[in-house]
């Protein structure tokens, strides 16, 4: 059974500890050598005027207990806060 990358993005995904709607997938994280996902990407919370913060929800591809046909179940831990990158942008990394 297949799934092309569009039917994955319309799919919620669901935390399947609190089952909290975390939201959709707005990007994918890419082995280009081996040719697989590695993590999917949620968009971070908005801030009071619905402005995008730079927060990103990682979700290593691992975490994912089952694909549904209107969700994405999500085995995750706590959330920590992590600094990344040279720009110092803020994201979490969920279940790493």
């Amino acid at each position: 059974m297949g799934c092309s990358i569009s039917a994955l993005t319309e799919k919620q995904v669901v935390n399947l500890c609190d089952g909290k709607i975390l939201g959709h997938i707005v990007d994918f994280k890419v082995d280009i050598c081996g040719g697989y996902i590695t993590a999917i990407v949620l968009p971070g919370e908005t801030s009071l005027f619905g402005f995008k913060k730079c927060t990103d929800i990682i979700i290593p591809w691992n975490k994912i207990c089952k694909i549904g046909d209107d969700a994405i179940i999500v085995d995750i831990g706590p959330i920590s806060n992590v600094e990344i990158g040279e720009n110092k942008k803020k994201r979490w990394f969920l279940g790493c």
